[in-house]
């Protein structure tokens, strides 16, 4: 399913993204080389990383319990800033 209409970007390669350590749509947009068009998409990506941290957060209760390593796709991570070289009106839209 397309998410991004603007960029041609499905379910598949956003969840790549966060698979890669992309954790906001921005970082999602930045992985992509491309930046926030309409914005239209990004409420839809919101929500896809909180189910990918839950996911992975459940992976590694499991993971934690079996042996003491955590899951890599997901790690405590600092807030970023989001497309630090775009428009400000863009960084709000897609953090």
């Amino acid at each position: 399913m397309y998410v991004c209409i603007c960029h041609a970007l499905n379910d598949k390669k956003i969840k790549a993204a966060f698979d890669q350590g992309a954790t906001t749509p921005a970082s999602v947009f930045r992985h992509h080389n491309c930046q926030v068009q309409c914005g239209k998409c990004v409420s839809t990506m919101r929500s896809m990383a909180s189910e990918h941290r839950a996911v992975c957060a459940q992976q590694a209760a499991a993971t934690v319990t079996a042996t003491p390593v955590s899951a890599p796709c997901c790690t405590t991570a600092i807030p970023e800033a989001a497309n630090a070289e775009a428009i400000p009106a863009y960084a709000v839209a897609a953090e």
